[in-house]
């Protein structure tokens, strides 16, 4: 058979001494002998494993609970630390600002106040205290002090404070709050946090009057949780109020870098808790794994009392357990060698065992590469391997006679295409080309589109031009696709062409057709028709129906009407006489658009029609016969791609126009269209 492989012997086995391969090319290493030995000695490591992990997971859990403690109980002193610092500039801050709001101390007493909040306040940097006046006539007091005497009179500089976002959150505050961290260019680029709270009268509903704050350097947070910071295997970090990380061992404060940010940005999804955690500022301890580093840690999130400052305190599990995973790798490494000896004897013994499944896999590549004449070897074995070899041998003589199935089918298949291509061919070559007729200052132009949903398909048109000078019409659609609706195409277009060369009656037409598509019509295939005259002269159109959808009428103003034609029943089911007739006059410049139902009933690959409100947006006064055959077709195959054609397509135009008469200037007749060209040669335009 042609395009097949077929050795003339049977390939030799390969044996593993002269390649180092077993059975049809597999390395040692991926032999089911070797694999054999691989789990025996898999299974003593498991045993030895078993032995260690047991031993070792007492040890590990008590240490792991007492670093666990640890580090709890170190996060909390630390945090209680930093509260205790904080809780000491919030409680000096409040009773500054109850002092000021309940007083009415002058502008030096003010200064003094300040000046003595800042210095009974360790480690504190400045102060700051905004007074609106009361009364209009009230000076405004906005002053600064510094610890190191540089102070500043912000209302004396013309400072607009007022603008600054820090001043407006802290006179609509509620209450005090933290400041994230900021660098300090009057201090002396020191980098700061600020307590600020709002100033108001006393009572409620009390007008805010302004603010008061005091600065801390950041270093006098930092400084508290520095030494344990700086301890093997431990990490902290402190997230000030809106997630600025304000310590951290690969953030830097100048970066002014939030937690979430931080965590995006190196793609730590492992410290999420952690974030979720700070926002929500709660408590939290959690085991994760470091993503950027691979590090197994233990951390505790502690919120800083109500200053809404949270500390993260990490420890490694590697510094945990270290002189324990000492001990277990070397009983993993001595249990490995024993294994690794284990697999050796083991694997001697199952090459005996493994031999024939070689042999069989040998086979098996042979066939996988079209070796479908060499026998199957090991098929008279009662064992499993028997079992598979019969199994084998039986795939390989079903695989040769289906190959020989296929080929002569292919063969048959080729044949019928082939003889559709030309079915295809003569099916086209029967429908007429579309006729231009220009006769007494009228011009009638009558085109038509056929594409078939197969190689031939049941739709079908045609033009005849009878000796009174009228054009004759007709299309039509099988109720089949495929050969047996082309035939029956063929056989309806030969009786309607025949019947209507014999009379000029329409109503005769369809009712001879009808008795003749009836006879021998054991298949009941059936056709819808519409036919129509139309009067070279005058335009004067009769048409009529057998079931067939009515058509559409393009105005030259654009606008589109449907024609009333009504529907008789369609050829091929029995026989009828009762076809009625509409007449009319197509316009000057209108267009007769008539099509089967491959047009409205193509479908998109949402199962959604194109439909008529589509076909009739589709029809444009503009375009010729032929133009709005070809857009129309076009239209449908973009709606409905990429979804393929469901049914055969045809569309079928008439267009009639009236061409003013002009005087000939030769003995010779002139047609209209000649005579447009030699006034466009003659026109310097």
């Amino acid at each position: 058979m042609s395009g097949r492989q077929q050795p003339t012997q049977a390939p030799p086995h390969v044996d593993k001494d002269t390649q180092g391969r077993f059975g049809n090319g597999v390395q040692w290493g991926r032999s089911l002998r070797t694999r054999i030995a691989l789990w025996a000695g898999l299974v003593n490591v498991v045993l030895l494993l078993l032995l260690a992990l047991t031993a070792a997971w007492f040890g590990r859990r008590a240490i792991e609970e007492d670093a666990r403690h640890d580090t709890r109980a170190s996060t909390q002193e630390a945090a209680s630390r930093l509260d205790d610092a904080m809780r000491v500039v919030t409680i000096t801050t409040q009773g500054v600002s109850n002092l000021v709001a309940s007083s009415n101390l002058d502008a030096e007493e003010l200064t003094i106040t300040l000046r003595a909040m800042v210095k009974a306040t360790p480690g504190c940097a400045g102060g700051l205290l905004i007074l609106e006046p009361r009364q209009r006539d009230d000076a405004m007091f906005a002053r600064y002090v510094a610890a190191n005497g540089r102070d500043r009179d912000l209302a004396a500089d013309g400072y607009a404070f007022r603008n600054q976002g820090w001043y407006q959150r802290t006179v609509a505050a509620p209450a005090g709050w933290w400041s994230e961290p900021y660098l300090n260019e009057t201090a002396g680029g020191v980098w700061m946090v600020t307590y600020n709270m709002p100033l108001r009268d006393p009572g409620r509903g009390a007008v805010t009057r302004g603010m008061v704050s005091l600065d801390l350097p950041l270093s006098n947070l930092t400084e508290m949780v520095e030494s344990m910071a700086n301890m093997p295997g431990w990490r902290v970090s402190l997230v000030a109020p809106a997630g600025t990380l304000a310590m951290n061992p690969e953030v830097e404060v100048e970066q002014l870098e939030t937690l979430d940010d931080y965590i995006r940005r190196v793609g730590r999804h492992d410290f999420a808790p952690a974030a979720e955690a700070v926002r929500s500022r709660q408590r939290v301890q959690f085991v994760h794994t470091d993503l950027k580093s691979a590090e197994k840690r233990y951390t505790v999130v502690e919120p800083v009392g109500d200053s809404g400052w949270m500390l993260l305190v990490a420890q490694s599990y590697g510094l945990i357990v270290a002189r324990l995973n000492h001990a277990l790798y070397l009983l993993i490494a001595v249990g490995a060698l024993l294994a690794l000896i284990c697999m050796l004897v083991v694997r001697k013994l199952a090459r005996r065992i493994s031999r024939p499944m070689e042999r069989l896999s040998d086979s098996a590549a042979h066939l996988a590469q079209g070796h479908y004449e060499t026998p199957v070897p090991h098929t008279g074995g009662s064992d499993e391997v028997g079992q598979m070899a019969r199994t084998l041998e039986h795939a390989r003589v079903s695989i040769r006679q289906q190959l020989h199935e296929i080929e002569e089918m292919g063969a048959a298949r080729q044949k019928i295409e082939s003889e559709l291509s030309i079915a295809r061919d003569i099916q086209l070559a029967m429908l007429p080309p579309g006729c231009v007729i220009d006769r007494q200052g009228i011009h009638l132009e009558a085109q038509a589109q056929l594409e078939p949903a197969k190689a031939v398909g049941g739709d079908f048109y045609s033009f005849l031009e009878t000796g009174d000078g009228r054009l004759w019409f007709v299309i039509g659609d099988v109720s089949d696709k495929g050969v047996p609706a082309a035939l029956f195409m063929a056989r309806t277009m030969t009786v309607l062409e025949v019947a209507a060369r014999a009379t000029q009656s329409l109503e005769l037409v369809l009712a001879e057709a009808s008795r003749r598509l009836v006879e021998g019509n054991d298949t009941c295939m059936f056709a819808t028709v519409l036919c129509g005259t139309i009067d070279t002269q005058s335009g004067d159109c009769i048409m009529a129906s057998a079931g067939h959808d009515a058509p559409l009428l393009l105005l030259p103003d654009g606008s589109t009407e449907w024609v009333p034609v009504e529907p008789g029943p369609p050829l091929g089911f029995e026989i009828s006489l009762d076809f009625p007739l509409w007449r009319g006059t197509l316009p000057d410049g209108a267009t007769l658009v008539a099509y089967t139902d491959g047009v409205t009933e193509a479908f998109n690959q949402d199962n959604e029609a194109y439909g008529v409100e589509r076909l009739r947006a589709a029809l444009q006064p503009q375009y010729s016969a032929r133009e709005q055959c070809q857009r129309l077709i076009a239209q449908v195959h973009a709606f409905t791609n990429p979804a393929p054609q469901s049914d055969d397509i045809t569309v079928l135009a008439i267009q009639l126009r009236r061409v003013a008469a002009v005087p000939a200037t030769s003995p010779y007749d002139i047609s209209p269209q000649e005579l447009a060209h030699a006034d466009a040669i003659d026109d310097p335009a």
